[in-house]
């Protein structure tokens, strides 16, 4: 049944009950202004923190939203706020969502409980501003933990809920959720009061259904925190909520299996860079994110990923102690209390040490015939020698501006080249290297070769 014609049947009930003549068959009454059938399906969500969420979320209301426009039908969720609460520092109006492209309207705010609505917005003056076809709501964990009321008061508590927004639209259709947090003291009960109250309440006219979305709901599985769902609670509480609304005709059952995103907040933008023997590993903290986990490997040798111990909270870490000329592959991942997220893509990393300097030569001679002994002193950080040498036409000042060298021989680890050589003069010097490559060219020398 349409919620024009819900509203017809409502209608010609009061007036039978006034002793009024009904409406005939043929009239034409007021259109309301949600009726049509390309008019959008008005949401109006109504909770608490669980519902509002806070930064770096997705939400309950993202998943369900994208869920109910996954079919191009159009749907309007409502309300007077779009904003997170920033849990990092501790204040509302935060637009930091994972991804904020969706219809984020609501009527949710952290702290909200039933039974001070009014210091928000009273209900009937929600209904009364957004007109919706159908109210979400899920509230009363506040009620339980913070003021102490009993299972019994914020069933009653609800049945006002119903109540204001019936005053408003007789019409209007409600689904009460259940709570998520059963680990809590009396939500099992209230959860099985609210199942009682809907049995109650539901009408022809005015349909009242449950989301169980307490149902598989575990903690540590599906929260970051004692209270508040993970990205994964998020989609068990969007995936209720949907279930209900099809059970009113209102949308699709959600599919199954449920898909199971990482629980944690979104992966860190990584920029690391590789010093001698070190590396360090920097990013950006995610909104909303609590902590973060560093890891690294040794690629060259195959080695597992290593937790890099933590620095106070910083969002750098300096890993020393490393192989020089080994590759390293760093990753980091955001945590959300203790819901961990995706791990950010591996960067590589190759620790070098600085380039040797230059080689001073000690001795550049000609021991015999067609041969030359050519040594330097060690330099430090070296691990190599070459060997260059230039053919001259004669030892003057002139030719070792214009020499040319070319590397003769191959690595030595000790700075004594001995070379066979059929030039009459040569110019001769060493170049050390080490992994980071070659150093610069010391001072030669000219030899005249016996």
């Amino acid at each position: 049944m349409t919620r024009a014609a819900r509203l017809l049947v409502v209608l010609a009930t009061v007036l039978a009950l006034l002793g009024l003549p009904v409406v005939g068959a043929g009239a034409s009454p007021a259109t309301p202004p949600t009726a049509g059938a390309d008019a959008p399906l008005r949401v109006l969500v109504v909770g608490d923190s669980v519902t509002q969420g806070s930064a770096g979320d997705w939400t309950w209301r993202y998943r369900l939203s994208q869920h109910l426009t996954a079919d191009g039908r159009a749907v309007d969720l409502v309300g007077p706020r779009d904003d997170l609460y920033d849990n990092v520092a501790d204040v509302q109006g935060s637009t930091a969502y994972a991804d904020p492209a969706f219809d984020r309207d609501h009527a949710s705010r952290w702290g909200m409980t039933l039974a001070f609505m009014g210091d928000d917005w009273p209900v009937a003056k929600l209904v009364e501003d957004y007109r919706p076809d159908v109210v979400v709501e899920m509230l009363g964990v506040n009620d339980l933990n913070f003021l102490n009321h009993t299972a019994a008061r914020v069933t009653d508590d609800l049945r006002t809920f119903v109540a204001d927004a019936r005053s408003v639209d007789p019409a209007v259709d409600v689904v009460l959720g259940h709570l998520t947090q059963t680990w809590f003291d009396q939500v099992p009960e209230l959860n099985a009061d609210i199942d009682a109250l809907a049995t109650e309440l539901d009408t022809t006219g005015s349909r009242v259904a449950v989301a169980a979305t307490d149902v598989g709901f575990e903690q540590r599985v599906d929260t970051w925190d004692p209270a508040h769902p993970n990205a994964r609670g998020e989609v068990r509480i969007a995936a209720a909520f949907a279930d209900a609304l099809a059970g009113l005709g209102l949308a699709e059952p959600y599919p199954r299996p449920l898909p199971e995103p990482a629980p944690g907040p979104g992966a860190p933008s990584v920029a690391s860079a590789a010093g001698d023997g070190a590396v360090r590993i920097a990013w950006t903290r995610v909104p909303g994110a609590t902590d973060d986990e560093a890891q690294l490997r040794d690629v060259t040798t195959g080695g597992p990923w290593v937790v890099v111990p933590p620095e106070g909270g910083t969002t750098a870490r300096e890993v020393t102690g490393l192989v020089d000329g080994h590759t390293y592959g760093a990753r980091v991942r955001s945590l959300k209390g203790w819901a961990a997220g995706d791990w950010s893509p591996e960067v590589r990393l190759r620790p070098l040490p600085p380039r040797p300097g230059p080689v001073r030569l000690t001795s550049a001679t000609s021991p015999r015939r067609d041969r030359v002994e050519v040594v330097g002193a060690a330099v430090a950080g070296a691990t190599s020698y070459r060997l260059q040498v230039a053919r001259v036409r004669s030892c003057a000042a002139r030719e070792a501006a214009g020499a040319r060298y070319a590397t003769r021989g191959g690595a030595v680890t000790r700075p004594r080249v001995v070379l066979q050589t059929w030039a009459d003069v040569v110019r001769v010097r060493l170049v050390a290297s080490n992994v980071a490559g070659a150093g610069v060219a010391g001072g030669s020398r000219c030899v005249r070769v016996r």
